[in-house]
């Protein structure tokens, strides 16, 4: 049973998520607080699993306790935010400051749209939670070359390669800045899947553009990729890569419908149909088991596949099955993945 506590200025979204938190059989809402300063008390006597954290509230706002909790006692914090590009902002900040994940809160808090996937994808992410490695609060600092983990072989083998596909979802914005701030220069097509809803990407485009070696972008449905650049996937949305023989394409659509998206499995599938055993492909941190499917499709078209250590991922879901069976070629904690990239792609 997971142990949660509710945060939240409005009693109606207070009683609103402990009920559908508690219709799962499998957590326990032991208690609710209205504001951030309660929140710091009760985290710090009552010590639950997962506590979920509402953005806006009187006294001490979600970020401030956020902060204090993080510092004081570490506990896995899901953000509850509003699909605005302020509240996007302040949440891509809340993930900085040590919060593992957060709720879109017009989707689950929408009484009259409220739909069964944004019910189970909120449990989901509440079970996850409790498993999930917190730490305190740290700015991103310059990587240090460390050896190497690896599955086989024993050291990274140059391939040519054409496209590289990155995947990720839970405490997936922090590793990815992490893992772009030391990206080789490569001169290849960069497609990055990062779970999120439309109003986040935009902004996190701009983040991750900023600090990466390679310009960075959101994807348009239509647009030639170029060498060297990057594309992340628009919030919200299915992105594909498509051979149009002399350059490949990105397609962005509404479909299929998947519970997480944009999905890896859609990124993975593609390729193992277009760029096949010239991709190389990396599965990052995540819960649940997007991009598994896609990666066995593109192993058997002979695809190269990077898969984030066990130790450096905030939640273990989505590189757990591709590298429990063994159709991962390279493992690397976050500081780790870059430098096998290089080695790969020369």
């Amino acid at each position: 049973m997971v142990r949660v506590l509710v945060v939240d200025d409005s009693l109606i979204s207070r009683k609103y998520l402990a009920r559908i938190l508690e219709e799962s059989g499998q957590i326990q809402v032991i208690a609710t607080a209205s504001d951030g300063q309660e929140a710091i008390e009760k985290v710090k006597t009552l010590q639950p699993d997962v506590v979920t954290m509402d953005v806006e509230m009187p006294k001490l706002n979600g970020l401030e306790a956020l902060r204090h909790i993080m510092i004081e006692n570490p506990v896995p914090v899901i953000m509850v935010s509003t699909l605005t590009t302020e509240g996007a902002s302040t949440t891509l900040e809340a993930l900085h400051l040590g919060a593992i994940d957060y709720i879109p809160k017009n989707d689950v808090l929408n009484f009259n749209k409220i739909t069964k996937d944004a019910r189970e994808l909120l449990i989901e992410k509440v079970i996850a939670a409790k498993n999930s490695k917190v730490s305190k609060p740290k700015l991103i600092k310059p990587i240090e070359t460390k050896q190497i983990k690896t599955v086989k072989p024993s050291e990274p083998v140059k391939k040519d390669i054409k496209l590289i596909a990155i995947a990720t979802s839970t405490g997936g914005p922090v590793a990815l800045e992490k893992v772009m701030s030391e990206f080789p220069k490569v001169n290849v097509p960069v497609l990055i899947v990062q779970h999120m809803p439309a109003t986040f990407t935009p902004i996190f485009a701009k983040s991750l553009d900023r600090i990466s070696s390679i310009p960075i972008k959101e994807a348009q449905d239509g647009e030639i990729v170029e060498n060297g650049k990057g594309y992340l996937a628009p919030g919200g949305r299915q992105m594909s890569i498509v051979d149009k023989g002399n350059s490949y394409i990105i397609k962005v659509s509404d479909e299929p419908k998947t519970i997480y998206v944009p999905s890896a499995d859609i990124l993975f599938d593609s390729c193992a149909q277009t760029t096949k055993d010239k991709t190389l492909a990396i599965i990052m941190t995540g819960m649940g088991n997007d991009g598994f499917q896609g990666l066995v499709k593109l192993k058997k078209t002979g695809g190269v596949i990077i898969a984030q250590s066990k130790e450096s991922c905030v939640v273990w879901g989505m590189p757990r099955k591709p590298t429990e069976s063994n159709i991962v070629d390279y493992i690397g904690d976050l500081n780790e993945i870059p430098n096998i990239v290089k080695k790969i792609t020369g």
